[in-house]
């Protein structure tokens, strides 16, 4: 039987392609893209996380430019743009020229007070953000409002607001209501009652909204209409945005993920159906990510891979202390943030589950823990956290090159 190093490393003759093929890596091309951008929560209205070709660094990076966000964290992850950079700070949501690296406006300079969650959706030169219990649509040039939608309840976790470029609308949930509103005056064009609280961010795809609930329900909605069409329940609990998986991303069908409070990961194909379920470990906050055919799950202090088709376990890596940290991928990389900043081969390098090499690609030391990490452009976009604003340290975005 060969010893671990000889399995870990390759011996004798053995070719390279051989030894992927043996020790199962699953490697793809890195990303080609630097012309893209990170305007809304998840990446996308399916919340993948992903930009499959996008260019992003893959080996240590430089720090570009930084500011303090004069609070002890970030509480929405950053909303990029070609020229602006969406940020909120818990005090305050901010936005920043990309060029100048100057506060272009802010929506509550003087509040001392965490009252802010959530990160903004920015559509055709509209910023929509969630503010408490309204939904402005701003100006993202100027900051000012368009019109405001008061809700009954505060905004769930995670801006629950896409914006549709086909039919022109805004979704938003708040409470136990997800609202459909009309891009343009903000009118409310439907409103479906939900069996508790709304959290996380609202995935889109093709005729549905999927919505998932704290206390774990998962709905399928008309977007058009408003109507459940299924409802799902898990008995732990809900922890995570849905995903919605595609064709592209699994060998046959359709569906949505989600992250359950025991330490689970659930597959529903587009009917409703469980066709797997995955138990790991406990999940923080808002943990899966879905690219190049892989389902990159964040449950507490290890980032596992799962084939997408069945769930079955890929690889793992301990990503050190959690924080808010959701995985996102960009070309051939996954990144995620927690005690520090840390870069894998979206493959996992070689070897078999645990025990591989070649898998990550770097981590990076900031002052404070890693938040969020987005990507647009081929850099990182990364908030600090340094707790609630004790001593001199404060929260930073980093830009990363």
């Amino acid at each position: 039987m060969p010893s671990r190093r000889k399995l870990l490393l390759g011996i004798g003759a053995t070719s390279t392609a051989a030894v992927a093929g043996c020790l199962g890596s699953r490697t793809d091309e890195p990303g080609t893209d630097d012309d893209y951008g990170w305007t809304t929560v998840g990446a996308d209205l399916r919340n993948s996380r992903t930009i499959s070709d996008g260019a992003a660094p893959r080996d240590d990076p430089d720090v570009e430019w930084r500011v303090d966000l004069e609070s002890g964290m970030a509480t929405g992850e950053p909303i990029v743009t070609d020229d602006t950079v969406l940020v909120n700070t818990g005090r305050d949501v901010v936005a920043f020229d990309r060029e100048t690296r100057e506060r272009r406006w802010s929506i509550d300079p003087e509040n001392d007070v965490y009252s802010y969650g959530g990160s903004p959706t920015v559509f055709d030169g509209t910023a929509y953000v969630p503010e408490r219990r309204v939904l402005a649509a701003r100006d993202l040039e100027t900051g000012e409002d368009d019109w405001t939608f008061e809700l009954e309840r505060i905004i769930s976790e995670s801006s629950l607001t896409v914006t549709d470029t086909d039919d022109g609308r805004v979704y938003v949930a708040g409470g136990n209501a997800v609202h459909a509103l009309d891009a343009e005056s903000g009118k409310e064009l439907w409103e479906q009652e939900l069996l508790g609280i709304a959290q996380y961010a609202i995935a889109k795809y093709a005729d549905w909204l999927f919505v998932a609930t704290g206390g774990g329900e998962l709905y399928r909605i008309n977007r058009w209409e408003g109507r459940v069409e299924w409802r799902r329940t898990i008995e732990a609990g809900i922890s995570s945005a849905p995903i919605v998986l595609t064709s592209d991303d699994r060998r046959v069908g359709h569906g949505v993920a989600v992250a359950g409070g025991d330490g689970s990961v659930i597959y529903f194909d587009i009917s409703g159906k469980r066709e797997w379920r995955t138990e790991l470990r406990a999940f923080g906050n808002d943990g899966l990510a879905i690219g190049h055919r892989t389902v990159l799950a964040r449950s507490g202090s290890t980032l596992y891979a799962l084939d997408a088709n069945d769930g079955g376990n890929l690889w793992r890596a301990d990503i050190g202390r959690s924080s808010r940290n959701p995985p996102i991928v960009v070309g051939d990389t996954v990144y995620v943030g927690g005690d520090r900043l840390r870069a894998f081969d979206v493959g996992g390098g070689y070897g078999i589950r645990s025990l591989r090499v070649g898998g990550q690609r770097f981590e990076r030391e900031e002052t404070g823990d890693v938040d969020y990490v987005t990507a647009a452009d081929g850099k990182l976009f990364v908030t600090t956290d340094v707790g609630r604003f004790e001593g001199d340290d404060t929260a930073e975005l980093l830009v990363l090159s």
